[in-house]
C-alpha cells in the first residue's frame, strides 16, 4: 500500500523538494506553483524594513494622511550576483 506524503498531496512536483527543504529549514512557506515556478512565504518585517514601515506610517500619522502603503522588497539573484531594492508605493490622493 503507497502511502503519499502530504507534500506528494499538496505541492508540485517542480518545486516539491525545494519547498520541503525551506520547511523543513524554519520558513514557512504559504503557497507555491510549479507551472509558474514560484514559491511564497511569510517573511516578518526587521531591520532596514521595519525603520522604513515606521518612519512612513508616523509620517503619515502626523500628517493626518491616511495609512495606506505597501514595500515591496526584491531580492533578485542572477547568475550569482544578488541585487536588491525596495520599492514604497503610496496610495493616490483622491
Amino acid at each position: 500500500m503507497k502511502t503519499n506524503s502530504w507534500y506528494d498531496e499538496k505541492i508540485e512536483a517542480p518545486v516539491r523538494n525545494l519547498v520541503k527543504y525551506l520547511r523543513n529549514n524554519g520558513v514557512n512557506t504559504e503557497c507555491s506553483c510549479g507551472h509558474d515556478m514560484y514559491i511564497q512565504c511569510q517573511y516578518i518585517p526587521d531591520g532596514s524594513i521595519m525603520e522604513l514601515h515606521k518612519l512612513l506610517f508616523d509620517y503619515m500619522y502626523e500628517k493626518k494622511m491616511p495609512i495606506n502603503y505597501e514595500i515591496v522588497l526584491t531580492h533578485k539573484v542572477i547568475d550569482g550576483h544578488s541585487y536588491s531594492h525596495l520599492n514604497t508605493k503610496l496610495e493616490k490622493a483622491k
